[in-house]
């Protein structure tokens, strides 16, 4: 019976390729539905002013230039949200699969215990940001603390707790995944699970797996640049001072500068020094076992199998390394239309 069970479900396996878009989905559905700011009798008071300026309903305190201005600026920060929950799953799943796969039981359970370690620092680490921080005054509190100065009557306390929860989920997870994500570009430079002695292919195939962590790192880093960007812009869109309002886009502007620059040169130090690592050891063999007739010249050799460094060679990684650093000014030009006049 069990040979035919494991026929059966590896008959319908295909149907799993539903699932990330239904948990995506979900994730979106979620996050829209629960940021909502907006009750029953606001939206037929707002749908009726923008129809009928003139009525009496123009009596009424809601203003909906601004309040459909705070619109925007909510949901595109709830859109990076998206962006970095899903990136983040995404680099937890490869990362995670590069670290199991590279790493005998004994050393798997030290790359484990040193991940946990690491990540438990991280989390200790913003579970003790107070107001003494700047990273807590210029980031988390400068935004939440705006929007909670703006009134309920524009930020409600349900969402105020509920922006608290998200921006919480995703800093937990920006603690958490680069950790994975360190260890498992670490992880390809380890020798072989077998224990055998690593040839060319070896390396080659480690080469193309540190490309994967520099895919997935780049992901989450870029995600957390647009979701900063996005947190920060958001209470300019409540601020109705033309020069404030200019200001607060700048300062935001230049706080995730800072984090995109140092966000790149993370990126660059880990991978830059494991791709030359890999380069030269699948070099090194091919120098050192016996030229054949047939065999390709070993520049050849390594371009084709991706480990010759040059910037021609490695253009699509030195973006994704740079990606980051440019993630600053797009969100800036993505969200700098959050003004209050709409």
């Amino acid at each position: 019976m069990t040979p035919k069970t494991a026929s059966l479900a590896s008959h319908y396996r295909f149907l799993l390729l539903m699932l990330p878009s239904l948990v995506i989905l979900l994730l979106a559905t979620s996050l829209f539905e629960f940021g909502s700011n907006i009750t029953v009798e606001n939206f037929h008071a707002l749908t009726h002013r923008l129809m009928h300026p003139a009525s009496e309903a123009s009596a009424k305190p809601l203003d909906p230039s601004q309040f459909l201005v705070e619109v925007k600026s909510r949901y595109i920060w709830l859109t990076t949200v998206v962006v970095a929950l899903v990136a983040g799953l995404y680099a937890l799943i490869s990362c995670g699969v590069i670290i199991y796969q590279a790493h005998p039981r004994p050393r798997l359970i030290v790359v484990i215990a040193l991940g946990i370690f690491l990540a438990w620092i991280g989390l200790a680490y913003i579970w003790a940001l107070d107001e003494t921080h700047a990273l807590y005054r210029a980031v988390f509190s400068f935004s939440y603390d705006n929007l909670k100065e703006a009134g309920r009557q524009r930020i409600s306390e349900d969402l105020l707790r509920y922006a608290m929860v998200v921006v919480s989920i995703v800093n937990v997870q920006a603690m958490v995944v680069p950790v994975i994500a360190l260890l498992a570009a670490c992880s390809t430079l380890a020798s072989p699970v077998s224990g055998a002695q690593p040839d060319p292919i070896f390396w080659a195939l480690q080469m193309g797996r540190l490309k994967e962590v520099l895919s997935a790192a780049s992901a989450i880093l870029v995600s957390g640049v647009l979701h900063m960007g996005a947190w920060l812009r958001w209470p300019a869109a409540l601020v109705a001072d033309t020069k404030a309002h200019e200001a607060l886009l700048g300062a935001a502007l230049a706080i995730t500068l800072f984090w995109g620059v140092t966000f790149t040169l993370m990126l660059i130090s880990t991978y830059l020094p494991a791709a030359i690592l890999l380069a030269r050891r699948a070099q090194a063999l091919l120098l050192e076992s016996p030229r054949q007739p047939s065999a390709p010249d070993p520049e050849q050799w390594l371009k084709e199998h991706g480990l010759f460094l040059s910037l021609q060679d490695h253009l699509p990684q030195f973006g994704l390394m740079l990606a980051p650093l440019l993630a600053s000014p797009l969100s800036s030009l993505l969200l700098a239309p959050l003004t209050p006049t709409g």
